[in-house]
């Protein structure tokens, strides 16, 4: 029981973690836009918006609600932004929909911390997702 109390908390920990890093990181990349259909300009700075808040109401979600299903929800979009975040390092991610691409860039400082926070998340949530529920 401890530990899975312990796996709540650190994939909480880490869902902040990747919502301040996106939020911080958001004005720098409202440079890097796209115009879609019906003249809406999309901007890489709005993704990362998208991401930070999506990771903060994961976070909430896994302190409220530390069930199988809200576990799997968090390992599922964890994987998705660690697997984002990896290949964006190596090349340009062409996303669908006319939305802006991705543009490469380095490892650096905040990469790396969140895709180590990206990592704990996906660990916690399957330890959370494969643990017993306490009765």
């Amino acid at each position: 029981m401890a530990f899975r109390v312990a796996a709540v908390i650190w994939t909480a920990i880490a869902l902040a973690v990747i919502a301040i890093v996106h939020f911080s990181l958001a004005p720098q990349f409202d440079l890097v836009q796209t115009r879609l259909e019906g003249g809406f300009v999309a901007t890489v700075g709005q993704l990362f918006r998208l991401e930070a808040i999506s990771s903060a109401v994961l976070a909430v979600l896994i302190l409220v609600r530390p069930r199988r299903w809200s576990a799997l929800v968090v390992a599922v979009a964890s994987v998705v932004a660690l697997t984002l975040t990896v290949a964006s390092t190596v090349t340009t991610i062409e996303l669908p929909f006319g939305l802006p691409t991705i543009p490469v860039g380095p490892w650096l400082q905040l990469r790396v911390v969140t895709a180590a926070a990206e990592t704990l998340a996906v660990v916690g949530s399957i330890t959370i997702a494969s643990r017993r529920r306490p009765k």
